[in-house]
């Protein structure tokens, strides 16, 4: 199920990539790209995985994509009502009703903190058929972005999105208290539910990198947003302390995901790990957090980093802060 395959990767590390997940229970997905040299590495590289929060991606693409079609002024202030409020991770859930963030500090807030009210703040916004064209337009052909981070919840819980009864406090409960569906939309992994592929949350990073359809401006403000992701706990993890990298995570029950830009010594690697049908989620995020590292190890383990005043420094062990 989990078989590893490689471009211009030795047999040696491509056995060193397969022990990390051997006997892994869940599925997982890996596609690592290092543009400078041609290597690659892949496992399931074009099944579909439900995203969960690595939804935000494209979602952060496409509104710095409408900030400079001007469509949208990044600067413009809304003004926040509890009605609207949508559970799980992020903030501004619990901030007081009124509050006026700018559409940026919005964006912000749905990389970092991976906050699920901003992220539909946005996709309102926004609008879904947009979302979906400007994935289109990247040859992202394996994806599907059909339900707000809301509409996600509602459908893992078995609530109608239209019921006005339903009310924040009691999706909210409804979500800590209800175990994974496997028949529910929400874990299945086709495009009925927010789904896509390491190939192309690859791609999509690729073009954030690239500035691809975006000004120098947005580009910059792309990468930095995703430099400040708050949660490491896989990518990031076994990774030297020196390395930045532009991420997002994502998870529900039974999924652990992160993509991202690796600004490894010698250039930049992109790197997908998705997972699902995970027993044991725990388990699940060390594991793909070692399959991080060993990625790194294949592509920059013999490089050395400067630090900070000129040293030099071949690796570093201290562990990341735990995260979502």
């Amino acid at each position: 199920m989990n078989e590893v395959h490689g471009t211009n990767v030795s047999p040696e590390e491509l056995d060193a990539i397969a022990e990390v997940i051997t006997d892994a229970p869940e599925a997982i997905g890996l596609l690592a790209i290092d543009p400078a040299t041609g290597r690659e590495i892949a496992i399931n590289p074009d099944d579909r995985f439900p995203t969960a929060s690595t939804l935000k991606v494209p979602v952060l693409y496409t509104f710095l994509r409408a900030c400079d079609a001007g469509d949208l002024d990044p600067e413009e202030r809304i003004t926040l009502r509890h009605a609207d409020r949508v559970p799980g991770s992020g903030v501004l859930q619990d901030l007081d009703e009124g509050l006026q963030p700018t559409w940026r500090d919005v964006a912000e807030l749905m990389i970092t903190v991976s906050d699920n009210y901003a992220t539909d703040l946005l996709f309102a916004r926004l609008g879904k058929e947009r979302i979906a064209a400007e994935c289109a337009a990247l040859g992202m052909t394996r994806t599907s972005i059909p339900l707000t981070i809301r509409e996600l919840f509602c459908a893992a819980t078995h609530r109608d999105p239209s019921d006005p009864a339903l009310t924040y406090e009691t999706l909210r409960d409804s979500l800590r208290s209800s175990p994974a569906d496997p028949e529910s939309i929400a874990y299945v992994d086709d495009p009925r539910n927010d789904v896509s592929t390491q190939r192309d949350m690859v791609r999509c990073l690729r073009a954030i990198e690239d500035g691809e359809g975006l000004t120098p401006a947005s580009r910059e403000r792309a990468i930095e947003i995703l430099l400040h992701q708050k949660y490491s706990t896989i990518l990031p993890f076994h990774l030297p302390d020196e390395v930045k990298i532009a991420h997002k995570t994502g998870s529900l029950k039974g999924i652990r995901n992160d993509v991202g830009i690796v600004y490894a010594p010698a250039g930049p690697y992109f790197i997908a790990i998705m997972s699902k049908r995970s027993p044991d989620t725990a388990a699940t995020v060390q594991r793909l957090a070692r399959l991080s590292k060993a990625v790194w190890d294949v592509f920059a383990g013999g490089e050395a980093l400067s630090a900070p005043g000129g040293a030099v420094v071949a690796d570093a062990k201290a562990p990341k802060p735990a995260g979502r």
